[in-house]
């Protein structure tokens, strides 16, 4: 995987995450479509991607990625 954006995601976070798409988050090939919202001062992530992926999870009423890479990517923007 040739990493062709800014991560600052340590390489521990993206060895340890299962990604069936190898991880395109990391590249802009096809980086997921998330937004990012606060709720009760946690950061979470709107999902509006129409892939499969083993991080969407349902919460009042939205989906939300719970990707540790992706939340890791947003953390540091």
């Amino acid at each position: 995987m040739a990493l062709s954006r800014n991560t600052h995601v340590e390489p521990g976070i993206i060895n340890s995450t299962r990604c069936d798409s190898n991880h395109d988050c990391l590249t802009d090939k096809s980086a997921c479509k998330v937004e990012p919202f606060i709720d009760r001062d946690v950061l979470l992530l709107r999902c509006h991607d129409k892939r499969a992926c083993v991080h969407k999870r349902k919460y009042l009423g939205w989906t939300i990625c719970t990707c540790p890479v992706n939340i890791a990517l947003h953390n540091h923007q």
